[in-house]
């Protein structure tokens, strides 16, 4: 029984133990450590790939959802940046149909490629809207404006009140 000691110390301290061991028990032990470095070959090189590929298609279906939304979302953005074509007559429709929160004096008026709002105690804030919305829509733009605060009597108007304009807007039609 002279067999080569080996120089890890620890392989030292197991090979009485090896040796000991019937035939029986070494090709059990064999199998055991072979049962193991397979548990280990598993659980950190095979199961986290098995499982990436098992959820491969759920994953690609939606990173599919999520570009078909994008891809949706870039269409609508790209067609709110391009100003829809509007006639002269759907532009001048709209700007008259639209003069209900500037007041009962507010009138639109065109001439050729103008249009002229004439107001009468129009709210400041309203006409602000009105000419946002007439840019959007109408694709109106303003060119030319006098206006005048309106003057109403100090002891009908509040301190918080809004202000009031009269006087006319030129707007130039599509």
């Amino acid at each position: 029984m002279s067999r080569h000691t080996p120089a890890n110390p620890m392989l030292a301290a197991l090979q009485p133990f090896w040796l000991q061991r019937t035939p029986r028990e070494k090709q059990l032990l064999r199998l055991a450590g072979a049962l193991g470095v397979l548990v280990a070959l598993w659980q950190l090189a095979l199961a986290p790939a098995w499982q990436t590929w098992q959820e491969a298609p759920a994953q690609q279906a939606r990173l599919d959802a999520q570009t078909q939304t994008m891809q949706q979302l870039k269409v609508q953005a790209q067609s709110l940046q391009t100003p829809q074509a509007i006639s002269r007559v759907e532009s001048v429709q709209w700007l008259e149909s639209n003069l209900a929160e500037l007041g009962p004096g507010s009138k639109v008026s065109v001439q050729g490629e103008r249009a002229t709002l004439s107001l009468d105690a129009a709210p400041a804030e309203a006409l602000a809207r009105w000419l946002s919305l007439a840019r959007e829509r109408a694709l109106a733009m303003p060119e030319q404006a006098q206006l005048q605060s309106g003057a109403a009597p100090a002891a009908a108007t509040p301190a918080n009140s809004p202000a009031l304009l009269r006087g006319t807007l030129v707007l130039r039609l599509p």
